[in-house]
């Protein structure tokens, strides 16, 4: 991207979280116009001392960005801050670009990307993988979903905060392929606590079991970064907030009911997710569905 088209982009950044500060601060530092607004004034701070202007609503960013780039926690969020009475809808102008890089389904997507399409205003999803650690290094793995001339028109703003940006298919397909990798995460973890809960109620040598698990076809990424690392160290910060995952897990089954496709494993899943938020530890890393087996992993 030339410096010439950097300037053409004024970026608007709603979603100032833990995945959307590190993000904006990679546009600020490479230089592209930018403005942000988040409803909670300590999450903008950080940019109004830089001399970034925060919007008071989405309907004012709209009304200056030509890129519109959401990081938001809900479905019903970006539906809000896209559609509302105060959403963006009402002041993009023509030929303006909504980039949604939360994980929120292919459903909400499409439902604003077709009422922005009457405004003749383009819709991208592009939701991310790797955490706030990638989001700092601009490392981040980016699946991209919409009309190719229009995801093509907002690539290279995406590669300034990812390093990989795949090209996914049409509106919605960004999110199908994140979600689709998200259920055998989000699973994969769901499994390791129900042989543990097994083996423990079985009265077995919980040491040995994990072991012995990842010397077998049953390890993985997971297995290894979360349940040795970090659960059976009574490690419960968060990498992925497990209120995020029971999010996902519930976006994932109402995608494949949606389709009529097989949502077993997702509903298996499902269940770990919901009991351990409804426990209390929906902001501790998503390995805390663990406590649901053991309560006990929680002391140090």
């Amino acid at each position: 991207m030339t410096s010439e088209s950097v300037e053409k982009r004024r970026v608007g950044f709603l979603g100032l979280g833990a995945m959307g500060a590190p993000m904006a601060r990679r546009l600020l530092e490479r230089g592209v116009p930018l403005r942000v607004f988040d409803p909670n004034p300590a999450a903008t701070r950080p940019f109004t001392e830089r001399g970034i202007e925060a919007a008071a609503t989405p309907r004012a960013l709209g009304a200056w960005a030509n890129v519109l780039v959401c990081m938001l926690p809900h479905p019903d969020v970006l539906r809000e801050v896209i559609l509302g009475e105060e959403g963006a809808i009402h002041s993009l102008a023509a030929g303006s670009v909504v980039v949604d890089m939360s994980t929120n389904g292919p459903a909400v997507v499409k439902a604003c990307g077709a009422r922005l399409a009457e405004k003749g205003v383009g819709m991208v999803d592009a939701p991310v993988g790797k955490g706030p650690w990638a989001a700092e290094k601009g490392d981040l793995t980016i699946l991209m979903g919409g009309d190719r001339e229009t995801c093509r028109s907002v690539e290279p703003i995406l590669k300034m905060m990812g390093s990989t940006v795949y090209y996914c298919g049409p509106l919605g397909s960004g999110q199908v392929i994140k979600l689709a990798n998200n259920l055998v995460s989000c699973a994969n973890i769901a499994v390791v606590a129900e042989a543990y809960a097994l083996a423990r109620q079985a009265g077995a040598d919980l040491g040995v079991l994990a072991e012995v698990m990842p010397q077998t076809s049953a390890d993985s990424w997971q297995l290894r970064n979360t349940f040795v690392k970090k659960v059976l160290n009574h490690d419960f910060s968060p990498m992925f907030k497990l209120k995020l995952a029971h999010k996902d897990m519930r976006l994932i089954l109402q995608m494949a009911e949606d389709l009529g496709a097989a949502a077993g494993c997702a509903r298996g899943a499902l269940d770990w997710y919901a009991r351990a938020d409804a426990a209390g530890h929906g902001e501790l890393d998503w390995g805390a569905v663990l406590l649901v087996a053991d309560p006990t992993l929680e002391k140090a």
